[in-house]
């Protein structure tokens, strides 16, 4: 998406794909000094320190998920924990986020669309574009990983309206 992006947009767009989900441990108030004041560290651990300074600095923000028993995955929860820490301090606030749903089934992530549409102004970010869901995302994508233009052209004018 970020060579596809950068072309039609004049190359003003560039993504920087990460997955934290693997990356950060299990949030734990006693490891986030931010968030508890009495916690047993001085700092929270390295990667979560390197993911909230990413973050900060990123000008918007796409999340893709899929649905786990009609809910965001267990790991993206995660995320949002640690993003959300220090309580009306974190790296959230101020970003433009966009949100889109992906799966096998015939739901195309719904239920974790909607949990994310409506917790992100929460967490005082922008909530930016429509809903997108895509059901029977393994059929939408080639064997040497072409995304269909279903899909691209949304995912395309999400990452313009978030640039602008």
């Amino acid at each position: 998406m970020n060579e596809t992006q950068k072309s039609s947009a004049g190359n003003k767009i560039e993504f920087v794909l990460r997955d934290y989900v693997r990356e950060l441990p299990l949030y734990d108030g006693d490891l986030d000094i931010n968030a508890n004041i009495n916690a047993d560290t001085e700092t929270p651990p390295a990667a979560v320190v390197d993911f909230r300074r990413e973050m900060s600095e990123a000008h918007a923000i796409i999340i893709g998920t899929p649905e786990y028993n009609y809910n965001v995955p267990g790991g993206l929860k995660n995320v949002i924990d640690w993003a959300s820490r220090p309580f009306a301090k974190h790296c959230l606030i101020g970003r433009r986020v966009g949100v889109f749903g992906c799966s096998p089934g015939d739901r195309g992530g719904k239920a974790s669309v909607e949990y994310l549409r409506n917790i992100v102004p929460l967490l005082g970010a922008t909530l930016v574009g429509q809903e997108l869901l895509f059901p029977k995302i393994n059929s939408l994508i080639s064997p040497d990983g072409k995304i269909d233009r279903s899909v691209m052209s949304p995912l395309t004018e999400l990452a313009n309206e978030l640039a602008d």
